[in-house]
């Protein structure tokens, strides 16, 4: 359901970003054509980034959480011979470097660094310290300790798409939630003994969000307040829910949920005995749920 008897949209919209935007410029550019619509983004893209940036319109909102689970594709550009102090091309030239590295040593490389991976965030990143973003502490000249942040991530498949020149290459990779691509480029840098920053970063796939049905943000613009215009622009809230288990209840259990209580399923049906699933009345979607043998307690309750 895109539209429900508020009058209100309900759903996700699958932005492309463009360069030199903030995702909160984006967030206000949508949240004009849909006045009185509560809305959210999913996955911040640096301003220098572009690529999708999926778009939470009303109830969507609460679906935010489980598409931060997904996996995301970046294609991403790495200049060598010049080190930044942001690890990308906004920032101050900090270190040089002459040596250019062959395809065979980047490979090399790009193939140890599979799977669950201690990373180190960047400097300039939303981290806080004592309640202060870490970008503001180095942009005040104070270097705060990163290392205090480290997070395992999970990267998926990583790959060496073309030698740009003797100084540049594009990569893709695809990865698990909190993953910073200028920390990867870093990484790569280090183990190949050489300056680098990334100067192009696209986000080609979040979850169920691609490139083949993306809207930009001029075409976002020219649409006009029409119902029916806003409506093809928007997918059902289910988009992002793709992998949990979908199960029919009654009217009468649909309006217990809604109520926040638990109801007893009487489990003829193959999918676990627990975990999520969603619960749906007529196809109307109501709940999250969690599933503890027989017995479906709502986790998120949609308002539609």
């Amino acid at each position: 359901m895109v539209k429900s008897y508020n009058n209100l949209f309900h759903g996700w919209i699958n932005l492309y970003k463009d360069k030199d935007l903030t995702s909160n410029d984006a967030l206000r550019l949508v949240k004009s054509k849909f006045k009185g619509s509560k809305l959210g983004h999913a996955g911040t893209l640096d301003p220098m980034a572009t690529g999708i940036l999926p778009i939470a319109l009303g109830e969507a909102t609460k679906t935010v959480p489980f598409i931060h689970e997904k996996n995301k594709t970046y294609l991403f550009a790495i200049k060598f011979g010049e080190q930044t102090d942001t690890d990308d091309a906004t920032g101050k030239i900090i270190g040089k470097s002459d040596r250019k590295p062959d395809i065979n040593e980047i490979k090399s490389v790009l193939n140890s660094y599979v799977g669950p991976i201690e990373q180190i965030p960047p400097i300039y990143s939303a981290k806080k310290f004592n309640g202060i973003r870490s970008y503001e502490l180095a942009r005040k000249g104070v270097i705060p300790d990163m290392v205090s942040k480290v997070k395992t991530i999970v990267i998926e498949n990583i790959k060496l798409v073309e030698m740009n020149s003797d100084s540049q290459c594009t990569i893709e990779v695809t990865c698990g939630t909190g993953t910073y691509i200028r920390s990867i480029s870093k990484h790569i840098g280090n183990k190949l003994g050489l300056c680098c920053h990334v100067n192009k970063i696209e986000r080609t796939r979040y979850g169920p969000f691609n490139l083949k049905n993306i809207l930009s943000i001029d075409r976002l613009m020219q649409l006009n307040h029409d119902i029916d215009n806003l409506n093809m622009i928007i997918s059902p809230i289910e988009t992002v829910l793709d992998d949990i288990l979908a199960v029919q209840i009654n009217n009468h259990d649909a309006n217990r949920l809604r109520n926040g209580s638990a109801i007893t399923f009487d489990g003829n049906w193959n999918g676990p005995h627990s975990g999520k699933v969603i619960a749906k009345s007529a196809d109307k979607l109501i709940a999250i749920c969690s599933l503890e043998e027989t017995q479906l307690q709502p986790v998120r309750v949609f308002n539609l």
